[in-house]
């Protein structure tokens, strides 16, 4: 059962007392359960994903991208399940279940390809960095990164009308979109979007990502993802794929890149791999399409 999570008032009453958030397919939420627990294998995931045609033929276009760049062409679920592992495919399931769910979101000041790009781009990022830095949390920094802005899309979904007026009133005043977000709805993007990710009862170590990557230090737990996930975020900015509706830039934490020990070369390696993984990556792109 989806845990009850509170929707701040405002926010309640700004949207017209919505029932229930967006809800990704159940599916989803199986194959998240299945990936941590020790009795499962790759033919179990495969057959539960092969059980959903669109599901089934989204993994295996990511499979056979020119992103994972495998020389031979994957012809099932489960061969992809075991060369890329477990969590690389639930990454893809995410992230194909999230691009439809969003994806008709639209308002006077979004742009749902922007949001994408700044998603997959702080996704890749978040993979390489950690791949340098924390290996073994290479798959959740890419998702985290993906998810990281998701309370955005979310108000857009529930309350286009709202929302519009929510980036007005920021670009008018400070360009602050958190605290424009804080006046009218009662909470920021990062707030809701940790609601969602709770209710999609995904890991509390994601939704604590969610809730404080723009200011990891207000955490103590996590903190190498939060960290990853944050200079991600960043170096997505820096590449030229900023947050959707936000003009004025972050503020960058100096103890998140300390606590990594990112260095000039660290980040100039990682921006140079990142634009080779960009040029590769149109399937993951064409899912805002």
């Amino acid at each position: 059962m989806p845990r009850t999570v509170d929707m701040p008032k405002k926010l309640m009453e700004l949207i017209g007392a919505v029932e229930e958030l967006p809800t990704l397919p159940d599916i989803v939420l199986r194959i998240s359960r299945m990936t941590v627990s020790p009795q499962t294998n790759a033919a179990d995931i495969g057959r539960l994903i092969s059980n959903d045609p669109a599901l089934s033929s989204k993994v295996l276009r990511l499979v056979n991208s020119a992103y994972y760049g495998f020389p031979r062409k994957i012809a099932s679920v489960t061969k992809a399940i075991v060369l890329l592992g477990f969590n690389k495919v639930k990454n893809m399931a995410i992230s194909a279940s999230v691009a439809d769910l969003f994806s008709g979101a639209v308002t006077e000041g979004f742009s749902f390809k922007q949001y994408w790009h700044h998603a997959v781009a702080a996704a890749i990022a978040g993979e390489l960095l950690a791949k340098r830095l924390a290996p073994q949390r290479a798959d959740d920094a890419f998702v985290g990164g993906l998810l990281s802005e998701i309370g955005k899309v979310m108000v857009v979904s529930l309350a286009p009308d709202i929302y519009a007026q929510v980036l007005r009133e920021a670009r008018t005043e400070s360009n602050d979109l958190r605290s424009a977000e804080t006046r009218a709805l009662g909470s920021d993007f990062c707030a809701n979007g940790a609601m969602l990710a709770e209710t999609w009862q995904f890991p509390d170590s994601l939704v604590r990502v969610i809730r404080h990557f723009r200011d990891p230090d207000q955490c103590r737990e996590d903190r190498p993802l939060l960290d990853l996930v944050h200079v991600a975020s960043a170096l997505a900015w820096a590449l030229g794929h900023p947050g959707a509706a936000e003009t004025l830039v972050p503020t960058l934490r100096g103890s998140a890149f300390r606590n990594l020990k990112v260095t000039e070369s660290l980040l100039a390696e990682v921006g140079a791999e990142f634009m080779r993984q960009w040029a590769l990556a149109g399937a993951l792109l064409e899912m805002a399409q």
